[in-house]
């Protein structure tokens, strides 16, 4: 079961909203579900944890993965900053049971692909642990602003992470926004950010930025055009 896995909306979304408590009787408990594989987190492994050099800045609990056409396992720690779930979104990180570095993935909170089930639940049950609210589910604010004639995919902006920033030392807006591949049933992250004065003059350069912050690529682009990527730019400048 290859980590990209973990990019595809899920058929089952169980644990993002319920208590390892919720299923007493059983030792593992599924978070979810696609038609090639199930993922189960394992009762009392979950516990706030350390991820890189600072201590007690992350959620971890261990969880399996059954491949359902071969019946085989694999196991794995995961882990979740803390930061992340207040913020509503940020990374994955998966490590074997000897604390080896296995990946990561993109995850939102309240979302439907595999990474945002798996580090829903890391959030909450930091919540459970704690008896506070890191993050409350807002319902559905993401808006479909763009889709792509031929193949249908589409991107989405969350219309409730829209802020003012500044990037490359001028003052700019960002949003979080998703890219819906249909065909492959997958949904992938990552965060625009385009000059305000490129707003107001009408073009300008959008930066497409990972949750690390790193450069994901940059694009010339004039608004109100005919591409996807001018349509999603477009529809960012208006909601300032």
């Amino acid at each position: 079961m290859t980590l990209s896995h973990h990019l595809f909306v899920v058929t089952g979304l169980l644990l993002a909203q319920v208590a390892w408590a919720a299923e007493a009787d059983e030792r593992w408990v599924e978070i979810a579900s696609t038609d090639k594989a199930q993922w189960l987190g394992k009762k009392g492994s979950g516990d706030v944890a350390n991820l890189g050099k600072q201590k007690g800045n992350a959620y971890s609990y261990v969880y399996q993965v059954l491949n359902k056409k071969d019946k085989t396992y694999e196991y794995k720690q995961l882990f979740v900053e803390l930061s992340s779930c207040r913020r509503g979104y940020g990374y994955v990180y998966y490590n074997s049971m000897e604390g080896e570095f296995l990946g990561k993935d993109g995850f939102v909170r309240f979302g439907t692909t595999v990474a945002d089930a798996l580090g829903s639940m890391a959030c909450t049950s930091w919540d459970q642990k704690t008896g506070k609210v890191s993050l409350a589910d807002q319902g559905d604010t993401w808006e479909v602003v763009a889709s792509a004639a031929e193949t249908g995919n589409k991107y989405a902006l969350k219309a409730d992470t829209v802020r003012k920033t500044v990037y490359n030392k001028k003052p700019s807006v960002a949003v979080l926004y998703s890219y819906e591949d249909v065909k492959n049933k997958t949904v992938s992250y990552g965060e625009y950010v385009f000059p305000l004065a490129d707003c107001k003059r009408g073009f300008g350069v959008a930066y497409s930025l990972n949750f690390d912050g790193e450069l994901l690529y940059k694009s010339d682009i004039a608004l109100d055009g005919d591409s996807v990527l001018s349509a999603t730019i477009s529809a960012l400048c208006t909601k300032l």
